[in-house]
């Protein structure tokens, strides 16, 4: 089975480049399920269809760096709200995803003794997440 390597893995935000970061979250997609059981079901299983589907939400984790111009652009876009597009690329196999998304929370600090300064968003994600190859 093959291995994808995250050291060199890249995030996007509006065309910049989100740098100092420690982790990517996981693209997770999930749906909602419809029940559509009736009494005569069969043999007394409850039936069920796809509902709406729901992309997540992505966390990310590093290092706060004020001169970044992607984490610059994240803070900013948090004021401004509006879905940005999004793609991320993992170098060893030439793949990733795309998708939009919106700033729905930032995070500066904390600062500790022998520590380095973090940085952490989460980005929404609207509509469908589309890997790339």
């Amino acid at each position: 089975m093959a291995k994808i390597r995250a050291l060199g893995t890249t995030i996007n935000f509006n065309t910049k480049a989100v740098g100092a970061l420690t982790s990517i979250g996981e693209l997770a997609v999930t749906s909602d399920e419809i029940d559509k059981t009736t009494l005569d079901s069969a043999d007394g299983y409850r039936e069920f269809l796809q509902g709406f589907k729901d992309s997540g939400e992505l966390p990310l984790t590093g290092y706060y760096d004020k001169i970044d111009p992607g984490q610059s652009e994240i803070i900013a876009q948090f004021a401004d709200g509006e879905a940005k597009a999004c793609e991320i690329t993992f170098p060893s196999s030439g793949g990733g995803a795309t998708f939009n998304a919106f700033v729905k929370g930032y995070s500066i600090g904390s600062a500790d003794v022998d520590g380095v300064v973090g940085f952490g968003a989460t980005l929404r994600i609207t509509g469908a997440v589309t890997p790339t190859a």
